[in-house]
């Protein structure tokens, strides 16, 4: 009985408009039960109160209104907060570079380029002669 009566109230009072699914069913139990007619009656009531209802035409204050209730959709979100996001990103990403170095030890003339002279010694030398040495 209350399935039947959700379903009147959803759909109205005329089973020929319910969802073919439950038609069959609705038809037997209205059949079987006095009381479905009852509410089927009921809704046939409201059925017809709402079909004889003018269209109301809303003004633009009422859609505006509404319009700005609505949620936004995701596309149209604020974009300042990827923005400071990013700019705070940049921040800290400048700043620890910057304090990183502050960790190295200088390195004076003398050492600087002795480990230049250390690490391309030998560059200006003709490479063939070494190049197939190992075979």
């Amino acid at each position: 009985m209350t399935r039947f009566e959700e379903l009147a109230d959803a759909w109205g009072g005329d089973i020929r408009r319910w969802p073919e699914a439950v038609r069959e069913e609705a038809y037997d139990f209205a059949a079987a039960n006095a009381d479905a007619a009852e509410i089927l009656a009921s809704a046939a009531v409201l059925d017809g109160l709402l079909s004889s209802a003018d269209e109301i035409q809303a003004g633009d204050l009422l859609q505006r209104r509404i319009l700005q209730s609505a949620p936004l959709p995701v596309f149209e979100t604020d974009w300042r907060r990827p923005a400071i996001a990013a700019a705070a990103a940049l921040v800290l990403g400048v700043a620890g570079g910057f304090a990183g170095g502050l960790f190295v030890p200088a390195e004076t003339g003398d050492v600087y380029e002795s480990e230049y002279a250390d690490a391309f010694d030998g560059l200006m030398e003709d490479w063939s002669a070494w190049e197939w040495s190992d075979a």
